[in-house]
């Protein structure tokens, strides 16, 4: 009598060690490489690229010559707007809407004044204060420049926001990654939403009063900056958490470009995003790094001034990785439940 049971499916044979080690070599050249290359194309050039500016003239007919000028001269490196009144321009500085405002002198003796916020970043200040004192020069007039923001000392480069979110970034990805491994049944979502939850509530209270209280990095806002801090640290948990589904610890070639490597330049924290090609601007406007460092910059010196928008590019993250999750959760459940056709089935 011959027997019908089933045979067992055969069993993947698992990598040699030609594959592993291969693995193992490509994954720190593939985050070196992307590193370096995206960091250096990004910042190994510094030029101006539409920087936002405006002129403010004794009439509006001197304004315009002198911003047409410069944008004849300056090209594409310069975005000028002719401002009718000094107190405007001083509100679109403190405002963030351009990075300074060249005040044309009343009289022949007198000095042009040149409006920045240096809390908006060093690099940003430094840039727009060498076009101006280029333009006072050919005019041969002086420039005083006036700080309408400017930086404390505790801060004085202006780069605090940028480790705080890269902070709040790294915690939040990280957890993700090394749960994934360590403990594969926290990705359950009824588990992971309430553990990431918690774990950037930790690190959103932790990072904050370590930053600002206890080395003085900043003063006040503690409360605010937390709430951006949890936010970032789950959002980043969340679009991390998807990717891991499908590739595991792998993910991280997926986590550390998004958060870190494209983050870090298109934030203009380290460098002014005005700097860099075109590429990394529209990067500014979307992704979770420049979005969590520009609250934080907000928050901390311009009185919240902006920060909408930049909380709304966050919440889309965050919700937009909650979604993605529990499709894949879904549609791994429906596969699982539909399974391989059985060997009798198969026989038929």
């Amino acid at each position: 009598m011959t027997s019908t049971a089933p045979t067992a499916a055969p069993q993947p044979k698992p990598p040699s060690n030609k594959v592993k080690y291969t693995v193992l070599g490509l994954f720190p050249f593939l985050l070196v490489t992307l590193f370096t290359g995206i960091f250096v194309t990004a910042m190994h050039q510094p030029t101006p690229n539409n920087l936002p500016v405006a002129v403010v003239g004794v009439t509006a007919e001197q304004g315009r010559d002198v911003a047409e000028a410069l944008e004849k001269r300056a090209g594409e490196a310069l975005d000028v707007r002719v401002v009718n009144a000094a107190d405007t321009a001083r509100q679109l500085v403190t405002d963030q809407e351009i990075a300074g405002a060249y005040i044309l002198p009343a009289d022949a003796k007198g000095d042009a004044t040149l409006y920045v916020a240096g809390a908006a970043g060093a690099s940003l200040e430094q840039m727009t204060t060498q076009i101006f004192a280029q333009v006072a020069e050919e005019q041969h007039t002086g420039l005083q420049t006036e700080d309408l923001v400017p930086l404390p000392s505790g801060d004085s480069i202006g780069t605090v926001s940028l480790y705080l979110s890269a902070a709040f970034l790294l915690a939040g990805f990280l957890f993700v990654i090394i749960a994934s491994v360590a403990a594969p049944d926290l990705m359950e979502m009824r588990r992971l939403v309430p553990a990431a939850g918690g774990f950037a509530a930790l690190i959103a209270v932790s990072a904050t009063l370590l930053v600002g209280p206890v080395i003085g990095g900043f003063e006040g806002h503690v409360a605010q900056v937390m709430c951006v801090g949890w936010l970032t640290s789950f959002c980043a948990s969340m679009v991390t958490a998807f990717f891991a589904r499908y590739l595991g610890p792998l993910a991280v070639l997926v986590a550390a470009p998004l958060f870190m490597f494209l983050g870090v330049p298109s934030s203009g924290g380290a460098l002014a995003v005005y700097a860099e090609p075109g590429f990394f601007q529209f990067l500014h406007g979307v992704l979770p790094t420049p979005a969590t460092l520009e609250t934080i910059r907000s928050v901390i010196y311009f009185g919240g001034e902006g920060v909408g928008g930049h909380v709304t590019v966050l919440a889309l993250w965050t919700v937009g990785g909650l979604a993605a999750n529990v499709v894949a959760v879904l549609a791994k459940r429906r596969k699982a439940r539909t399974g391989p056709p059985s060997a009798a089935a198969l026989a038929h």
